[in-house]
């Protein structure tokens, strides 16, 4: 029998960009290591049927015990795991997975994780009885992997980055039959993707007024397009349709989509530029060669911004028409922007490389 690996993170909850994270990890230790057994931490059994994964419940007690057991190795992540933004019970539940595998004897690796804030006094405490418990770590960024260190200097740890970046963006046929889908009013016309979450100040008014007065400050022969695309289907579309609601250009809102199908759809040659809120919306543009505007309502978009090559701007910069400055100047140079992109990709594939590497000594 091979060697049994346990991917824990937050998966099954069709969030594409954590789903990539889980296809992007398959694909890659099955190349790596043929006869590795993958198994998960997931309570959506469909999909772990679909990427041929041993799914055991999440919120089971019991069967989180015994997955760890029968695992060599516990991969905790990618993601942004280790975070009390959304509450206390995201380091608790992730610092108990680290905590059963020491019980357990099995090795354990944070997975090219986005570490933090840790906020709260709980949390902090948490963080610091149980991160130490993990074998080795590596993190998307520099700042998440300073700011583990706090917590856990005797772990071995470094920089490598997000595993989505080893995706392909697919074919042409591919693009053009998702492209399809999206029934765009006109065919012809240069494509902007946007994508937006939910958010606690997420002023939908002014990403209309800004989106209307950029689009129509250019040339009616040459002015783009906008598909709203949610990441998060359930989550992102109530956002993504009141911003069309607002919104003067011409615009469609694109059908829920898988990792494979986003990533065509990236890529299709009528896409010119992402403006992107969500991280892996960034990610995606920069693996299909895409200039893209990203808006950091996180550190962790700005921070993977800044390894793209790509324009960031803060979230408290989004007042006083610096969205639209920030869109100008961002379509005057998206061929360079691209370019930028595309020539840092090779270097980021190679860090995401670096994670399987180090992970896989562990076996």
């Amino acid at each position: 029998m091979g060697k049994r690996i346990l991917l824990s993170g937050y998966f099954g909850f069709d969030n594409l960009g954590d789903e990539a994270i889980l296809e992007a990890e398959c694909a890659r230790w099955r190349q790596l290591a043929p006869g590795v057994e993958l198994a998960v931490l997931m309570d959506n059994k469909e999909r772990a049927q679909e990427l041929e994964l041993k799914a055991y419940p999440r919120q089971s007690p019991l069967q989180i015990w015994k997955a760890i057991n029968e695992a060599d190795l516990v991969v905790s992540g990618g993601g942004g795991l280790f975070q009390d933004s959304t509450g206390f019970k995201s380091v608790m539940y992730y610092g108990a997975i680290l905590a059963l595998a020491s019980i357990a004897r099995k090795p354990s690796i944070l997975f090219s994780q986005g570490f933090g804030p840790i906020k709260t006094n709980y949390g902090r405490l948490l963080a610091k009885a149980l991160l130490p418990l993990a074998t080795r770590a590596t993190f998307r960024d520099q700042p998440s992997l300073e700011e583990f260190k706090e917590y856990a200097p005797q772990v071995p740890a470094e920089v490598t980055a997000d595993p989505v970046f080893l995706l392909e963006p697919g074919s042409l046929q591919a693009s053009q039959e998702v492209w399809q889908r999206c029934q765009l009013p006109d065919p012809a016309a240069p494509v902007v993707i946007v994508a937006l979450r939910p958010w606690l100040d997420l002023k939908l008014e002014m990403w209309a007024h800004a989106l209307n007065e950029w689009g129509e400050s250019i040339p009616e022969a040459d002015r783009p397009q906008l598909l709203l695309v949610p990441f998060q289907y359930w989550y992102d579309q109530g956002v993504a349709k009141r911003l069309g609601s607002l919104l003067r250009l011409k615009h469609a809102l694109a059908p829920p989509l898988k990792v494979g199908e986003m990533l065509a759809l990236m890529a299709a040659p009528q896409v010119e530029l992402v403006v992107a809120m969500r991280l892996h919306a960034l990610i995606m543009a920069a693996v299909a060669g895409k200039a893209c505007l990203s808006v950091s309502y996180d550190p962790k978009v700005q921070r993977t911004a800044q390894r793209c090559g790509y324009l960031n701007l803060d979230w408290e910069g989004l007042a006083g028409g610096s969205l639209k400055t920030s869109l100008e100047r961002v379509w005057q140079e998206r061929v360079a922007n691209a370019r930028e992109a595309q020539s840092r990709l090779p270097q980021l594939r190679e860090q995401a490389e670096r994670a399987f590497t180090l992970a896989g000594e562990l076996l």
